[in-house]
Parts: structure tokens; sequence; C-alpha cells
């Protein structure tokens, strides 16, 4: 009887481990398929079909793709590292696992990824501009610029060769080099609409004219363009063409309605004429796109008091401007005069 016992008991302890170290394997396994099936329903059919073809390298970057439009860049991670295993000569796979790196502020490991494909096949210009292009965000301009020459080395026009070296020599500072880089991008790529963006900047600044031929010129290419649209209305709202930018701001927000950038500078245009009740109902639009814009709550209580508006909310708007401008000084000395009145 002892004998049986003692065999019980230890029967019954083996079943409760076998039974925890299942649960354990169990819950681990459940964690795994939780992190590859989570998001979208496409994501669990993807899934799907992987458990049926488990090294089919294809299905795990169109997942790793899904991942990767979802923002989950670990899971992104993870599925372009198996396809890699599967399939190491494909270099598309590369780049969205550099991509997922970079994206995730993982910088080392994207750029090593990438030159590890340039020492396999330096005459990849895809991968040179990705690469270039990483480094001249991270601001390693003189890298950044040696894998831009090594691209014009065998394509001496190209014209995302060109853009890229006028980024980096915008960034530096070297405004006349900037200039002539995008200036060869639109000669070689007449439809290249960021180019003609930066042109239309820099010509502006510099107070030339031509600069509304290279707006003009990124509107010919998409005409809803926010940044065009606005750099026309800017270019003749700094010299008191007030008409024209405003036409061409009114033109932008009836595209880009929660766009606060256009209601806050319509704004300020309407309170250089001296229409104070257009500009509080344009930076009303502006406080409403964004709750967390000081500016926009400053201007509206600044024109508020020129049009009368109740005095509370006008205090409010002031309170919300010191909460969220940078510098806040300006809305303290209001709050400050009007507690004096």
């Amino acid at each position: 009887m002892k004998k049986r016992y003692i065999f019980v008991c230890l029967l019954c302890f083996c079943s409760i481990f076998l039974s925890c170290d299942f649960s354990e394997k169990s819950n681990a396994q459940k964690s795994k398929d939780e992190l590859t099936i989570q998001g979208t329903p496409a994501i669990a059919e993807i899934s799907q079909k992987i458990e049926n073809e488990p090294n089919n390298p294809d299905l795990y970057v169109m997942r790793g793709q899904l991942f990767y439009e979802e923002g989950q860049y670990l899971a992104t991670v993870s599925d372009l590292t198996q396809a890699i295993d599967l399939d190491s000569t494909n270099f598309a796979y590369h780049h969205l696992l550099a991509d997922a790196y970079f994206d995730s502020n993982q910088s080392k490991p994207a750029l090593a990824i990438l030159e590890k494909v340039i020492k396999k096949d330096s005459t990849r210009i895809n991968t040179l501009l990705k690469l270039a292009e990483m480094q001249m965000i991270l601001r390693q301009h003189e890298a950044s610029l040696l894998n831009v020459n090594k691209i014009l080395q065998q394509k001496s026009r190209h014209p995302e060769g060109f853009y890229l070296a006028g980024l980096n020599f915008e960034q530096t500072g070297d405004t006349a080099r900037a200039i002539i880089s995008f200036q060869t991008t639109v000669e070689e790529d007449p439809d290249h609409l960021d180019a003609y963006l930066k042109l239309g900047g820099h010509f502006d600044k510099q107070d030339k004219p031509i600069a509304l031929k290279y707006y003009d010129n990124a509107l010919r290419i998409d005409s809803t363009d926010v940044s065009a649209l606005m750099g026309k209305a800017w270019y003749f709202h700094q010299r008191s063409k007030f008409t024209k930018a405003k036409k061409h701001y009114e033109k932008a927000a009836a595209f880009h309605p929660f766009d606060s950038r256009i209601h806050f500078n319509n704004g300020i245009l309407h309170l250089e004429i001296k229409d104070a009740e257009t500009a509080y109902k344009k930076f009303d639009l502006a406080v409403q796109v964004d709750k967390q814009l000081g500016k926009g709550y400053y201007y509206r209580a600044y024109a508020g008091e020129r049009i009368g508006k109740d005095k509370a909310d006008i205090i409010n708007d002031y309170q919300q401007a010191v909460a969220f401008m940078p510098d806040p000084t300006a809305a303290r000395k209001a709050l400050q005069r009007l507690e004096k009145q």
C-alpha cells in the first residue's frame, strides 16, 4: 500500500511538471503566433500561407511589407531576416530590411546591410542611392557624396544622383552648388517635383521672380501640391501682393483643409490688411485643425480683442498660447495687461 502511494504521488508530480512545462511552451508558442498574426486581416492571411509554405521567402517579404506599413518594425526585421536566410540573392529584401532598421532608429545595421550589398555588387545604383540618402539624413555628407559620385561615374547625368548631391550641398550651406545640382536634376528629369520646389524656395530667398516659374512647374506636375501652392502664396505675401497671396492660400486650403499652416498664414495676411474679423476666422480654423498650435491661439486672441470678442474667451486663448508656445512671453504680457483692465 505504501509503495502504491509513493507511485501515485510520483505520477501526480510528473503530471504536474509535464503540464507546467507544456503550458510554458504553449504560452511561448502562442506569444510567437500572436506576433506573426497581429494586425490586419491581410497579415493573418499571409501568416496562414506561411504555415503551409514555410520555405517561401516571398511570403515573408509580403508579410514584412505589411508589418512595415503598420509601423511594426521588429516584426518586419524578423520576417525579412527569415526571407534573406532563405534567399540572400534578392537585394530588394535587403532594402526593406535596411528601411525597417533605419525607421526604427537603428541606423548602424541599416547602413551595414546596404554596404554589404554594395561590396557584392558595386554597380547597384538603387542601393547606392538608398545608402547615400540615409547617409545624407544622418549628415554623413562626405560619405554620402562619395556614393553619389559612384552613381554619376556609372550614369553621368542621373537625376536622383544630382538631387541627392543638391541636398548634401544645401545642408552644408553651399547654396550655389545646391542650386546647380537641382537645376541639373530638372534638366534630366523635367517632372522632378521636389527639385522644382527646392529651386523655388532658394530663388524666393534671393528675391528672384524665377521662383514663381519653378513653383508653376511643380504645379504642372501636381496642381494640388501643398508646398507649391504655399510657396507661391508666401512669395506674393512677402511682397505685399495680398490679392494674389489670398488666392493661393484659399486654393491650398480647398485642397488641404487640415493643414493648419495654410489657415494660420492666411490669418496673418488678413491682420496685415486690417481685416481682423476674417483673420479671427482663419486662426479659429487653424486651432481647430491643430489643438496644440500655440501661436494660433495667441493670434486668435489678438484678433478677438480687435473685434470685441468676449474677454473670457480671449483670456482662455492667451492661456492656451502660454501652454503651447515655445516662447510664451508675449502671451503672458497680454494676460497681465488684461488682468489690469
